[in-house]
């Protein structure tokens, strides 16, 4: 696994065709991305959705496999680990971005925050299809030309992208359930900041000022899993993407999980997967 860090975190910066800074919105075709600048799995710090338009290949996100072909749009989350293989041929379009730090207003804000609840894949019908194609190719235009109000032309169309997205996906919701939608996405942004450091629902339930039993019963009720589950899975996918991406030894792993004890980060591993630590590594290296 030479050369690979999951640790790190790609900036926009450092990859595609024509650099873009934070605060830009970069949109490129996928045709000139067919050879990508890091080769290996990896992960950034920004969002990336990329549409196929044409072609084969193979995208890869966290431990998930899917095909990459027309008609698939796909939403690459900030920290999550990914690399594609495309064929020669291949088309489509690439739309980079950090929601921290583009002038949005409210509606524009609502609709890109929820992309983080988004699904990996998206496949829409065929005229929604057309609608997307229509905002990238104007998206890649106001890119290149850099013409004045092209800032404000390349949010309104990236907005426009992410609610015609999730309109896909979105149930229309209740007063209640839009609340119980807004607390789970609270808990899963608590979890995503401090799950290296607290796996206690204590610690989330005070956060969230509620008691652990009520937190514990409202997660089970919402999701079919407790709140312990999701702290725990969200520490194991962690753990896989160290062990399949890095050469960290597995005592180092476990310590920058938040485990004291590696034997104890070593039996929390094989209880959840199967498999030890190291025999997870091994599977994972062999299929280089």
């Amino acid at each position: 696994m030479p050369g690979r860090n999951v640790s790190k975190l790609h900036s926009m910066d450092a990859l595609g065709v024509v650099t873009a800074q934070r605060g830009d919105i970069r949109a490129e075709r996928l045709e000139e991305r067919i050879n990508p600048k890091v080769p290996f799995p990896h992960r950034h710090d920004f969002f990336q959705v990329v549409i196929v338009t044409a072609g084969k290949g193979q995208h890869n996100i966290d431990f998930n496999s899917y095909p990459l072909k027309a008609g698939n749009i796909f939403v690459v989350k900030p920290g999550q680990v990914h690399q594609w293989y495309l064929t020669k041929g291949t088309r489509g379009y690439v739309v980079e971005f950090y929601l921290d730090s583009l002038r949005l207003d409210l509606l524009e804000k609502a609709s890109l925050q929820s992309l983080y609840d988004a699904p990996d894949l998206f496949r829409p019908g065929a005229d929604l299809q057309k609608e997307l194609r229509f905002y990238c190719e104007k998206m890649c235009v106001e890119f290149a030309e850099k013409k004045i109000g092209g800032d404000q032309a390349l949010r309104s169309l990236l907005s426009l992208l992410a609610l015609q997205l999730l309109r896909t996906t979105e149930a229309k919701s209740t007063k209640a359930k839009k609340a119980e939608e807004s607390f789970m996405r609270e808990f899963e942004g608590l979890i995503e900041k401090n799950f290296s450091e607290q796996h206690n629902v204590d610690f989330y339930a005070r956060t969230l000022g509620i008691s652990p039993k009520a937190l514990t019963m409202r997660v089970l009720r919402l999701l079919n899993k407790s709140a312990r589950e999701m702290i725990h899975e969200r520490c194991l996918l962690e753990a896989q993407r160290y062990l399949a991406y890095t050469t960290l030894p597995i005592g180092e792993v476990s310590y920058v999980l938040g485990f004291q004890d590696p034997n104890y980060f070593s039996r929390f591993f094989r209880a959840k997967l199967g498999l030890s630590p190291g025999q997870f590594r091994d599977r994972y290296s062999k299929l280089d």
